[in-house]
């Protein structure tokens, strides 16, 4: 196999897929693996990005900026072997008021700001994402992402 691809897979389930702010997210990373690894840990992490799409001149850009991220070890530095395992987790979804807004303006300016956004047809949403991966040094992690619903 080319640089050790498919030597293994993660499977994340999830209790639901719908949370809250505050929240904890209760799943079970399914670790399956075709020979043993050497790896720094098993995480799982919860990741908001901010994607903003703008429409002009005839073109689209998008750009995406990672705005919380909080990593949490499942297990530890060891040999994982195969066939592989199951690990429970827990994380805690962050309170709203640790999620960076975009500004909000309440005067002629912001007003002004808005007109000229939908002008553009600039259009900006949130994705949340749980993330699960079995890191390897010097090798290819094995990852496993899932997007969510935050509100």
């Amino acid at each position: 196999m080319v640089f050790g691809l498919f030597e293994g897979s993660i499977e994340l389930r999830l209790n639901k897929t719908n949370f809250f702010f505050g929240e904890t997210i209760e799943g079970t990373l399914a670790l399956k693996l075709k020979k043993p690894k050497d790896a720094r840990q098993l995480r799982v992490s919860i990741v908001a990005e901010r994607e903003t799409t703008q429409y002009s001149g005839g073109k689209r850009s998008t750009r995406i900026d990672t705005i919380f991220k909080s990593d949490n070890v499942v297990d530890g530095e060891k040999t994982y072997l195969p066939p592989g395992g199951e690990y429970p987790f827990k994380v805690q979804l962050p309170a709203s008021s640790a999620i960076p807004q975009a500004p909000q303006f309440e005067s002629a300016v912001g007003t002004a700001i808005k007109v000229v956004q939908a002008l553009s047809m600039q259009n900006t949403r949130m994705k949340w994402f749980v993330d699960a991966s079995l890191d390897i040094p010097k090798g290819i992690d094995i990852n496993k992402k899932v997007q969510i619903t935050v509100q």
